[in-house]
């Protein structure tokens, strides 16, 4: 089951346009992330060392074969012109083995594939393993700062382009390098003057490559920016438009829509200009050189056949030529430049590919919760807490609770009160370890929870949020997430307790209703109703209950009381009130703030006292009546 939650979406990555043309995402340490995304692929080395090999092998059979092209066109220039050694069968020799080896060709090309595609799908698993097993050992501080889009968007984008680009550019990567290093061998074989001559036209297609692609830069990436604010807007108008609409904003939303769009208009016309000039230009170069190339390619022929009427080549270094290598040295000339260019291309996807990896390597470098030495362990407990000397912040220079001290007998209910930004949430976060002290201890039955695992003081804990966290699944699946052994009876008896029970049989497949995506298809009350039902089949000790029904209407509001007041029976509670109304028969009421503990007693006490509680709880009955 998937978390049901607001999430933002997965943020649009940088670049625009045909990839390798502009718009490339560069890393800011090209080193350190390619030495990080070296070491990743140890898990496929055997598949990467094989992968070569076969590659390796099928480039070298395929290189082979226009050579044998050329031998097949020249012995058939000489059977015409009636040279004596030149027969028929040595033609079908030469297109048998030209078949054979297209098929070993192919076959090692597949095995290759196959292999890198295996091999890809490994490190993508096992970048996801690591990024979910750093997740659930990050503090809850490093999601405070960072959207959770950005987040998702590592998870799906991020590995998504590290597996695509494992899969087709490193296999081109390798394909590239070995098919330039062996056609330059064998066009040195056929013609050590030609081959100089490709050598030397061969920078004019870098160059032009390379000057539309530094002009190219700029107007890929303002298009991208300018893609990133209409998407973004796009998402805010229509998120919001009941707001917009309220407010009889929808002609000033539409006109922000129309500068926006305007602005893409103009960056993805000149990046596209660009983008189109490329391949003409390389294209240009190319068939450029070709033409210069077959030019002297035919003086070289001719000149061979003055001084041989024959037909038979003379040395590589000789001005002189086979006629059948005339096509086989122009593929060679083509075979030759088109990876070199690929090479700038995967360059360029190499790089963006970097800087994914380099946004994975940020979480799983991310500094994880402290660990401590654990001596104890919580058993059976009665829930006498104890909190001395508290103090925290989620800065070291910025202290949020100041010397919180406080005595918690077992079984009672404890409310934590007080403005917004006053340390509430903060106090009860520090129970459940979500964030470590900074000073001071919290214990429980005389043990200090640091002395304890995170995951033995949150199993004796439950925990009910303001938010209604449930999860894709059915009601059942939500209500046994805390303990997954308990049976029907005992949930049922549970929901009967909460008044859950009624609402749940209502519905058309009771108990194994699923919850749809976004939780739409019950009400938020009974969305609170099912997670306080949850919190109590999970047996805690301890119950914590934040600012629980806020968002709820007084009529569900009393139900939840009820509900509330059943899971705090005969457990230690701490009840975050934003209606101070509900927390009247708490036994203890915490009143912070600035994070400084001003005021504690019960209701009746703090009213005699006319202080910080007094003020707050008549001035919502102010309110109220105005």
């Amino acid at each position: 089951m998937s978390e049901q939650r607001k999430n933002s979406p997965a943020r649009h990555r940088p670049g625009g346009g045909p990839p390798g043309v502009g718009g490339t995402e560069k890393p800011k340490n090209f080193k350190l992330a390619f030495k990080k995304f070296l070491k990743e692929l140890n898990v496929i080395k055997i598949p990467l060392i094989l992968t070569t090999i076969f590659s390796i092998i099928a480039i070298t059979v395929s290189i082979f074969i226009p050579k044998l092209t050329g031998k097949a066109l020249t012995e058939v220039y000489n059977i015409a012109r009636g040279q004596e050694n030149s027969t028929f069968t040595k033609v079908i020799s030469y297109l048998i083995t030209m078949s054979i080896l297209y098929l070993i060709n192919y076959l090692f090309n597949l095995i290759s594939q196959i292999l890198m595609g295996k091999a890809s799908v490994k490190v993508a698993k096992s970048i996801r393993t690591k990024l979910k097993d750093k997740l659930n050992r990050l503090p809850l501080k490093y999601f405070d700062n960072r959207e959770t889009g950005d987040v998702l968007s590592v998870f799906v984008n991020d590995v998504d382009n590290i597996q695509s680009s494992l899969q087709q550019s490193l296999n081109q990567l390798i394909n590239c390098i070995i098919t330039v290093v062996g056609v330059l061998v064998m066009m040195l074989t056929i013609n050590v003057w030609l081959t100089l001559i490709v050598v030397i036209l061969l920078p004019l297609a870098l160059l032009l490559t390379g000057f539309v692609l530094k002009h190219s830069q700029k107007y890929f990436n303002r298009q991208a920016d300018d893609l990133g604010a209409v998407n973004g807007h796009i998402e805010e108008t229509y998120t919001n438009q009941k707001t917009v609409k309220a407010y009889t904003n929808e002609d000033r939303a539409i006109a922000e829509f129309e500068e926006k769009n305007s602005r893409l208009y103009e960056s993805g016309q000149k990046s596209n200009f660009y983008s189109g000039l490329l391949m003409p230009l390389i294209n240009f170069a190319t068939n450029f050189g070709y033409v210069v190339l077959s030019l002297v390619a035919c003086i070289f022929i001719l000149n061979g056949l003055k001084m041989n009427p024959q037909g038979v080549g003379f040395g590589v270094f000789d001005f002189a030529l086979e006629i059948g290598y005339l096509t086989t040295f122009l593929n060679y000339s083509q075979d030759f430049t088109r990876p070199i260019t690929q090479l700038a291309q995967i360059f360029n996807v190499f790089q963006t590919t970097l800087a994914a990896s380099e946004r994975v390597f940020e979480i799983l470098d991310a500094e994880e919760e402290p660990i401590f030495e654990v001596t104890n362990t919580l058993d059976h407990i009665q829930g006498h807490v104890t909190m001395e000397h508290l103090y925290f912040g989620y800065t070291p220079d910025k202290i949020l609770l100041q010397d919180v001290n406080c005595d918690i007998p077992t079984g009672k209910m404890v409310a934590i009160v007080g403005p917004t930004g006053a340390g509430k949430t903060t106090l009860v976060n520090l129970i459940m370890r979500f964030y470590e002290l900074n000073d001071g201890k919290i214990t429980i039955d005389g043990i200090d929870i640091k002395t304890v695992s995170r995951s033995n003081l949150r199993q004796k804990i439950g925990m009910v949020l303001q938010d209604t966290w449930l999860f894709n699944g059915t009601i059942r699946d939500n209500l046994k997430y805390g303990n997954p052994n308990i049976s029907d009876e005992e949930m049922i008896e549970v929901c009967q307790s909460v008044k859950a029970h009624y609402f749940i049989t209502t519905l058309e497949h009771g108990y194994d209703t699923v919850i749809n995506e976004t939780g739409t298809n019950i009400s938020q009350g009974q969305k609170q109703l099912l997670t306080i039902a949850r919190a109590i089949l999970a047996h805690p000790d301890i119950m914590i209950l934040d600012e629980a029904t806020s968002n709820i209407d007084t009529r569900t509001e009393i139900l939840i009381q009820k509900a509330m007041k059943i899971a705090m029976s005969n457990r230690t509670s701490f009840v975050i009130a934003h209606r101070l109304s509900t927390i009247k028969n708490a036994d203890t009421i915490l009143v912070i703030d600035n994070g400084e503990v001003v005021e504690m007693g019960n209701h009746n006490e703090l009213l005699k006292k006319n202080g910080f509680y007094a003020n707050l709880y008549n001035s919502q009955f102010e309110s109220i009546n105005e």
